[in-house]
């Protein structure tokens, strides 16, 4: 919450400066801009199947402290997941540049705050296990169907550098690359929902239908399974998280057509922690 804080303090500083400031004006032009868009990972899919399926643990996690709660002798041999994925959501902001050389400048400074949506859902997920009576050794098995959703929505402050290309046609490309960060908070809120059902089959042969369905955070998985943990008497690491903030890089490439000498439409593809399609409008001050 503090980098937060302080993010938002330097936005407001330096958007007042930007504006006000008779110097900074004197120098070049400003411009304040709106956008809307929608993000994906799908175009990465062969790249994140490893967080993709540290969620599937999750749920397969899950589906065992169900299990438990009726058979609390029964301990994890082996499991198996199989599962697919599809991601998207919606992505808005605004954004403040300054064009230090005027109207006709290429080269602008920029402090943008984004809104998104990461939202990766996991449809179908097949899951397998295998389990042990802890006092007589015998076997039983549990076969699930799950369906899962993890979406997160973090508020991100970036810095931006852009560069319009031939910037006094009326239609010209522009790059642009940004860093930034949203908080720690962003990470831990981030919540997985989930439903399975499936069919247990006891170490007598019997079958019992077992569902569930559910909403819990990172946070709350952190405190499960550091708790699973300790009641298991395991000496394997409890799930947490790798960093304490949540990065941003921004790679975009785009196009600005000029409706009126200070108003403009831009539409732009690229990356933004993951691909980002979107569209907006800026006004020159």
């Amino acid at each position: 919450m503090r980098i937060k804080r302080r993010l938002i303090i330097v936005g407001l500083v330096l958007s007042c400066l930007l504006l006000v400031h008779p110097d900074l004006r004197a120098q070049g032009r400003f411009e304040f801009g709106l956008h809307y868009g929608h993000w994906s990972l799908n175009l990465l899919r062969p790249m994140i199947k490893g967080l993709v399926d540290d969620f599937a643990k999750q749920i397969k996690d899950q589906q065992l402290d169900k299990i438990k709660e009726d058979h609390p002798e029964f301990r994890e041999v082996t499991f198996a997941n199989d599962f697919s994925f599809d991601s998207g959501g919606p992505n808005f902001g605004f954004e403040f540049r300054w064009y230090p050389a005027g109207q006709e400048g290429s080269f602008s400074l920029g402090l943008s705050v984004e809104k998104t949506t990461l939202r990766i859902t996991v449809p179908n997920v097949s899951t397998s296990l295998t389990l042990e009576d802890a006092t007589t050794l015998e076997q039983a098995g549990f076969r699930a169907t799950a369906g899962a959703a993890i979406e997160s929505k973090p508020l991100a402050f970036l810095l931006t550098l852009r560069w319009d290309i031939f910037p006094t046609k009326i239609i010209h490309p522009y790059f642009t690359l940004g860093l930034g960060l949203a908080g720690e908070s962003a990470l831990l809120k981030t919540r997985m929902t989930y439903d399975f059902r499936g069919t247990l089959t006891d170490t007598d042969g019997t079958e019992e239908s077992i569902e569930e369905s559910g909403s819990k955070t990172v946070q709350q998985l952190m405190d499960e399974d550091k708790q699973r943990k300790i009641d298991e008497g395991s000496t394997d690491k409890p799930f947490e998280l790798p960093i304490h903030f949540m990065p941003f890089l921004q790679l975009h490439l785009g196009l600005k057509g000029v409706i009126t000498k200070n108003i403009h439409a831009l539409i732009d593809f690229g990356i933004l922690d993951g691909f980002m399609l979107r569209g907006g409008i800026a006004i020159r001050i």
